[in-house]
């Protein structure tokens, strides 16, 4: 007599877990450094603003996440051979730092 209705309860509290775990995994997924962003600029974007800012040809790009916010990290090498390291705030493509990288930093064979 009480077997249907403790059936039903049972299976209202393991789908509603099911569920708090989905939509747990999914904070975490939001959460994560790794995950797609809506909030932050396009790398299209950014190289916009490098190409107007420093001429040259871009060798590397790269999106991580440091100290709490994502960062572009952009390399240029300008038209006479002056490599830069260049760093963009992600969200409001501010230049964050510009380092001009010395040929001994370069590998020797």
């Amino acid at each position: 007599m009480f077997k249907r209705p403790a059936l039903a309860v049972l299976m209202a509290v393991a789908l509603s877990g099911g569920l708090l775990a989905v939509a747990a995994d999914q904070q975490k997924q939001a959460d994560s450094p790794t995950a797609p962003r809506s909030d932050i600029l396009s790398l299209e974007n950014i190289l916009q603003r490098v190409k107007a800012q420093h001429p040259g040809r871009v060798t590397e790009t790269e999106l991580e996440y440091k100290h709490g916010r994502y960062v572009y990290e952009i390399d240029v090498m300008s038209d006479d051979g002056v490599k830069k390291e260049l760093k963009y705030d992600a969200r409001t493509s501010e230049l964050i730092s510009a380092k001009v990288e010395d040929s001994d930093d370069e590998d020797e064979d």
